[in-house]
């Protein structure tokens, strides 16, 4: 890395908004009604990020046919009160408006469904800051893995050709990982919920700390 890029595609949890607190009381709900052998809520962490499906599948080891009607009870909380159960992250809005002056392009690129983090961004204040939002589709089938959805974006912004100019920043993996698969640069940050080891091991492009020092890398 090194040069400046025009078009940001940026994570949503852990990376834009710290929503954690919304996501662990809808994960709460699922275990109340589902009861799987987890040790604690610490493997909450593990699940932040990937698709509902996935973690409902790989963390919580739920049965196949009762992973839908899990996505529901997760849901039931989330659409009503777990989403708005979160907050951007400090000096995060500040970066979102300094790359809008400097004429960069800004995009979500998350698992999470579309409707939602439009919900959410409209209910912060947020959606403005954004020249599009994409997001996975609401069942999290077609559009899920963080691959297909950097695909949408680029394709509903015209940017197919021109992912050298692009870069995706995020907190996982999943987000590193989505970007080598799309041959876009990378920029993992360290104040979400991912691990510096993850971040590493998974190829990113570059590793920040903070917002800050996002901010001075995305402006230079």
């Amino acid at each position: 890395m090194g040069r400046p890029y025009g078009f940001i595609l940026f994570d949503f949890d852990g990376t834009i908004m710290d929503t954690s607190e919304g996501i662990r009381h809808s994960f709460d709900r699922v275990v109340d009604v589902y009861h799987p052998d987890i040790p604690g809520r610490e493997v909450y962490e593990r699940m932040i990020g990937p698709p509902l499906p996935e973690s409902l599948a790989s963390v919580f080891r739920l049965k196949e046919e009762d992973i839908r009607p899990a996505m529901k009870v997760y849901r039931s909380y989330y659409a009503e009160k777990g989403m708005f159960e979160s907050r951007p992250y400090d000096g995060i809005v500040e970066l979102l408006r300094a790359l809008r002056q400097a004429g960069k392009k800004v995009f979500t690129a998350t698992s999470k469904p579309e409707p939602y983090t439009r919900r959410i961004l409209e209910a912060k204040g947020m959606l403005g800051l954004f020249d599009f939002v994409g997001g996975s589709d609401l069942e999290e089938k077609r559009r899920a893995g963080k691959a297909d959805v950097i695909r949408y974006v680029l394709a509903e912004n015209g940017l197919a050709g021109r992912t050298e100019d692009c870069v995706m920043v995020g907190d996982t993996r999943f987000d590193i990982l989505g970007a080598q698969e799309t041959g876009l640069d990378s920029v993992g940050v360290l104040y979400g919920f991912g691990s510096e080891a993850e971040l590493r091991a998974a190829g990113a492009g570059r590793i920040v700390a903070s917002v800050e020092e996002l901010g001075r890398l995305l402006l230079s």
